[in-house]
């Protein structure tokens, strides 16, 4: 995932995974927020469906999200 880091603007995104893993449905959300302008903040906000026994409640994309923020808040107090 890549975003701009003065907007914070998702600008992409690239994912890599088994053809069963559920890519394709990950990658259509980055998708689906590229094409309408979405913040990388804004993924956090997204409600993804879930299984609760068998997945957590945090989306990998969404993880990836706060992952990527949480650099660029640190990375801006350096």
């Amino acid at each position: 995932m890549t975003g701009d880091r003065r907007t914070r603007r998702l600008l992409g995104a690239q994912i890599l995974g088994h053809w069963q893993s559920g890519v394709s449905k990950r990658i259509d959300v980055f998708a689906t927020a590229l094409f309408h302008g979405m913040g990388v903040e804004d993924l956090n906000d997204l409600d993804l469906s879930y299984t609760p026994p068998f997945s957590n409640p945090w989306d990998p994309v969404q993880m990836g999200a706060q992952v990527w923020v949480e650099t660029m808040e640190s990375g801006s107090r350096n």
